[in-house]
């Protein structure tokens, strides 16, 4: 991949990092619920119904967060965003309001494509149009195309992706058509941050335990909901093909509950975020729910100063 359409690689990359990666929308459980026709973004009009895996971020809510405040302080260097900016006209934190990605499926084998070639992000905000333009022509072939949608969307992903996204707006080709995705979608919205889909478009990279790793074929669909302010907030839940598999992983997951409450005993800081992960579901159905309130931050945030004065 040249260094050029790297530019574009890492467009997705960064934006998805802010609103998706933060580390707190693990998107490997979920679970179907009730569609409505005003579910989801704007931007899903441009999502083709054949997405296997949709995701949504309010980046302005979470930079304006209280969280996001609470550390900024321990970003990591930031060179290769100032060199992405330099690029692309692009301040993430100031540009972008929000973003929706999505994995398309591969038409001939009906299999999701992990290519960036099948990746779809739309991202809305404030963009130098002219900078944009001239770095996609600079580009010319390459893995990674952009697109302006309307003058504050733009696309970003393979030319096909994008293509594809155009003709399912024009035709009504719509995600809102699909119905395991948009029964998802509806039961999250106020979530600042979101992904649902079928589970098999991220099962082999989702970061799941060996102890469940055999059971991932049972699982079917998957939804990971997030708010974040002061504190954050979550919820991951699964759907199943059949009620004994649901069964064995809530028992499973009952397990590693109950190993992290008796690991928090010996540190108190972390015993407030550990008592809140809750664990539901009958039937096929699991889900884990947790809290983290904004005091645990202020005492983590002490704890590693006094660590660092030592």
């Amino acid at each position: 991949m040249s260094k050029k359409t790297r530019y574009f690689v890492a467009t997705a990359a960064a934006i998805l990092a802010v609103g998706l990666t933060t580390g707190l929308v693990a998107s490997y459980m979920g679970l179907p619920v009730a569609f409505t026709s005003a579910a989801g973004p704007d931007e899903l009009e441009y999502v083709p119904a054949d997405a296997a895996v949709v995701a949504y971020a309010n980046v302005r809510e979470i930079m304006d967060s209280q969280f996001r405040e609470r550390f900024r302080q321990f970003e990591p260097d930031t060179q290769e965003r100032d060199e992405f900016q330099q690029k692309t006209g692009i301040n993430i934190e100031q540009h972008i309001d929000s973003v929706v990605a999505a994995m398309i499926v591969d038409g001939t084998t009906q299999t999701p494509t992990h290519s960036p070639k099948g990746m779809l992000i739309l991202a809305r905000g404030r963009f130098d149009q002219a900078k944009l333009e001239a770095l996609a022509t600079e580009q010319g072939e390459a893995e990674m195309a952009i697109g302006f949608l309307e003058a504050d969307l733009i696309a970003i992903g393979g030319y096909d992706a994008i293509k594809k996204s155009i003709e399912a707006k024009f035709g009504r080709n719509l995600v809102s058509v699909n119905g395991e995705l948009m029964t998802q979608i509806a039961q999250i919205e106020g979530s600042n941050a979101w992904a649902v889909g079928r589970f098999d478009a991220i099962a082999g990279t989702a970061p799941i335990p060996s102890e469940v790793r055999s059971y991932l074929p049972a699982i079917t669909l998957f939804s990971a909901a997030t708010h974040i302010n002061g504190g954050v907030s979550g919820v991951f839940k699964a759907e199943t093909r059949d009620e004994e598999s649901a069964k064995n992983i809530r028992d499973i997951m009952s397990g590693f509950i109950a190993l992290a409450k008796m690991q928090a005993d010996s540190h108190p800081e972390l015993r407030t975020m550990v008592d809140n992960l809750q664990l539901t579901g009958e039937g096929k159905n699991i889900a884990v729910s947790f809290t983290v309130p904004s005091e645990l931050f202020d005492a983590l945030q002490q704890l590693k100063q006094l660590e660092q004065a030592r």
